[in-house]
């Protein structure tokens, strides 16, 4: 059947298709495109870069990893050191990371945006076409999905990986739906493919969200379509969803054997209890933004439950508009209730401990004990909403299948609760919520206020037209356009607030004096970038959180990772944080010799200290009295540098060890008494001689220092330990002279082999078997894929 003919289908018979709507399908695949396009235009121009929070933080990792010769295993420049493919995301693996290597970094991130919002929109389209809505309904609801908050507004927070799991997942069940329909092994392959895409692009946890979802899909499509099945059928689906299962884990192989061989040793992929599984949880009364976007804030209005918020879940009214008629007149369709059900659980779970529910699925569900974050889930109610809405726009839109009395009813009911919703809001249950927040709640009041007006006025002129189109006053046509232009026209305004633009990475980056300074110092060493809790100078986080060092390739103590090892956040006293909180440095001021923190940037502080409050002022002098221990060696417009006289070097040798368990070790390095000079201490029992005397520590010369590989060069007097002070991993080998040498755990978290008298070359290398193999399964799972795909289509497997 011609695109002719399927358009007359789904028209009354006194329509004759105009040139619009014969080609609409084809149209809607460049708007599609072109939309997206002209979101992010501004962002193209290589002078400027989108101002994602994460983004900004990660893109010195970016420069400086097209600034090696090889592929890094190893982040030697910050928290001490951490293994590339240490968290469960693709990283350097990722197939549109191969852009970075034509184009600057900033501006492929924004046509990886374009690319996946096209993706989400492309990928939404074919679905809903799929389970029989006609081109006109699919288009609005791919254009929906195209903005829903959680993907419209992750540049905010720079998460191109956010973005590429929730664009993803569209697409996913789309193949999905295909490979249960057909009981073909062609769209298996494809789910397969695409999830592991995900993966690689994506975000581990919300493309786990989306798989879980999935498998609840084959559960309601295998009931729904019980009797079209025969037991082969089901025997030959289940076979080939478990095959694309194990497919998908073995494409994953080089990132996730990595991740699971050194799981142990990072701070997150663990479990941490059931309070820190629903922090960040959705708070419950930031659902009333569904209806009006600035109920809770936005961005610097924020007055809600959680610390900030750089997104919002608000995906527009007019998906939930037609999913109200979807629920109350059209319960009995085809996949009405699944997504009911689904709609209900993903909002459950995106709230967290505000219930019950999520309890059960941190106790029943595998992979739940390991995350965070559970409002990360919400994108599946945004999905659910839209589709939902998309087959009440079908039904009383497109065909038309409701009367003019029932409409008018769920109108009427629709409206008057949306009105006295809105009534019981303005009552001040807001300021209660907000708490000690309540200044930004009043704040953000007439923002609320203007948006009841625009919510409701929406409702109205969209019920109008809905109203005129069931009584063939307007065009379904016309109709499908004008609902699409409300709709961006809602939406849009929100979601770009949260694109922010920051000027090109080297004019954000630009050198300093700081730098300038440091600069003159070309031995290996860490900074220490220090700052007082609150800070006395915001913009200092510049410099501690933002990996500003790395940009210029200066090794930090902290910088921004978003998995570090977690031996070295006990060493620096961070806990079960994952950012550089580093108590233990200013406790024990020790710590940051054994660290190698040859220099101390700090904020400058002032002489005079009287015209501060008492409270600064008290600050102000715990400063002075940490960093008298240091030496003033530049002092610059804002901050000043100290130095460490006293900073043990980067590799040294010392003469005696001692043994104890981890917990003693780290209580023994915070003691005074300690001589990190004279003593190594290991958890394991060298079973070697201890020195008869006292002997003088021994530097090390680092005659090669790469992300994968370190080697120094030794002449001792003494039998003895060479300390390089970088974090130990279970990848990293150690050899001397050539020959494999034992590598122990050293001072807690770095890393010391034995030497015996003499001169020596002793190589560390980052060799993981985990990657090796892994790479290998990956290479021949993705040729196995193609084989089967060609197999597939030539046999019809």
């Amino acid at each position: 059947m011609g695109k002719k003919n399927k358009i007359k289908k789904i028209l009354p018979k006194e329509m004759k298709p105009n040139f619009l709507e014969v080609h609409w399908e084809k149209i809607i695949i460049v708007i599609l495109f072109l939309l997206p396009l002209i979101y992010f235009a501004q962002f193209l121009s290589s002078g400027v870069m989108i101002a994602g929070s994460d983004y900004l933080s990660g893109y010195p990792f970016e420069k400086w990893t097209k600034e090696q010769r090889e592929m890094p295993l190893w982040y030697s420049y910050v928290f001490g050191g951490v293994p590339v493919l240490g968290a469960p995301v693709g990283g350097p693996l990722a197939p549109l990371n191969v852009l970075k290597s034509i184009m600057p970094p900033h501006v492929a991130l924004v046509l990886t945006f374009i690319l996946f919002f096209f993706i989400a929109g492309l990928g939404m389209y074919l679905y809903l076409k799929e389970i029989g809505l006609s081109p006109f309904s699919a288009a609005f609801g791919a254009i929906a999905y195209q903005f829903i908050g959680n993907l419209a507004t992750a540049p905010s927070a720079g998460h191109a990986g956010r973005a590429a799991s929730i664009a993803t997942f569209p697409l996913m069940l789309f193949f999905f739906h295909r490979a249960l329909k057909s009981r073909g092994l062609l769209y298996f392959i494809a789910v397969s493919l695409t999830a592991a895409f995900a993966f690689y692009e994506g975000h581990f946890q919300i493309t786990y969200y989306g798989l879980l979802f999935i498998i609840g899909y084959f559960i309601y499509y295998i009931i729904a379509h019980r009797k079209e099945y025969q037991k082969k059928d089901l025997i030959k689906i289940i076979g080939y969803g478990i095959c694309a299962i194990a497919l998908i884990f073995l494409l994953m192989s080089a990132v996730w054997l990595p991740v699971l061989g050194g799981l142990k040793t990072a701070a997150r992929g663990v479990e941490r209890g059931y309070e820190y599984a629903i922090s960040w949880a959705l708070p419950l009364a930031e659902l009333f933004d569904l209806l009006v976007p600035s109920f809770s804030g936005i961005l610097e209005n924020y007055w809600g439950a959680n610390p900030f918020k750089l997104h919002t879940e608000y995906f527009g009214l007019l998906p939930i508009i037609f999913a109200v008629f979807t629920i109350f007149l059209y319960r009995k369709k085809p996949y009405v209730k699944f997504y009911l059900i689904g709609l209900i659980a993903a909002i459950l779970t995106a709230l967290g401990g505000a219930t019950p529910f999520f309890k059960l699925l941190y106790l029943l569900i595998p992979g739940f004990k390991l995350t965070r974050a559970p409002s990360l889930i919400f994108y599946l109610a945004s999905f659910s909403f839209i589709v939902l809405g998309s087959i009440g726009f079908e039904n009383f839109i497109i065909k038309k299948e409701i009367n003019k009395k029932r409409f008018l009813t769920v109108a009427g009911i629709s409206t008057g609760a949306f009105i006295l919703l809105m009534l019981i809001l303005t009552m001040g249950i807001g300021r209660q919520i907000a708490g000690t927040r309540a200044s930004a709640y009043e704040n953000n009041l007439p923002n609320f206020t203007q948006g009841i007006w625009l919510s409701l006025l929406l409702v109205v002129v969209i019920l109008i037209f809905a109203y005129f189109t069931i009584q063939r006053k307007i065009k379904p046509l016309a109709f499908s356009v004008l609902a699409i232009l409300i709709y961006l026209i809602n939406q849009l305004p929100i979601t770009t607030k949260y694109l922010s633009k920051a000027p090109a990475p080297e004019v954000y980056y630009a050198t300093d004096d700081i730098v300038h300074f440091l600069y003159g110092d070309h031995s290996i060493y860490r900074v220490f970038p220090f700052q007082s809790q609150p800070p006395l100078n915001p913009r200092f986080l510049y410099h501690i959180q933002d990996s500003y060092l790395l940009y210029h390739n200066i090794q930090s103590a902290g910088g921004y990772i978003p998995n570090p090892i977690q031996r070295y956040q006990d060493f620096i006293g961070a806990g079960t944080s994952v950012m550089f909180a580093p108590a233990n440095l200013f406790l024990y001021p020790s710590l940051t010799d054994i660290l190698n923190l040859k220099y101390i940037v700090a904020p400058n502080l002032p002489e005079e200290v009287t015209g501060y409050d008492v409270n600064t002022q008290k600050i102000i002098q715990n400063l002075k009295d940490y960093l008298a221990r240091f030496r003033l060696v530049f002092r610059g417009r804002q901050f000043s540098v100290y130095q460490n006289d006293s900073a043990l070097p980067r590799a040294y040798i010392v003469p005696d060890y001692q043994v104890d368990d981890a917990p003693k070790i780290l209580e023994v390095l915070k003691s005074p008494q300690f001589e990190p000079r004279q003593i190594v201490l290991l958890e394991e029992d060298p079973k070697v001689p201890h020195p008869t005397g006292k002997l003088p520590m021994i530097e090390a010369k680092i005659t090669e220092y790469s992300p994968n590989k370190i080697v120094c060069t030794t002449d001792a007097f003494y039998p003895g330990f060479l300390v390089l002070t970088d974090n130990w991993h279970p990848d990293w080998k150690v050899f001397v002279d050539g020959k494999k040498n034992k590598m122990f755990i050293a001072n807690y978290t770095f890393r010391a082999t034995y030497l015996t008298v003499g001169k020596h070359e002793v190589a560390f290398a980052y060799i993981s078997p985990y990657f090796s193999s892994g790479k290998v399964i990956t290479i021949l799972s993705l040729i196995v894929s193609i084989v089967l795909i060609f197999l597939s289509k030539k046999f019809g497997i």
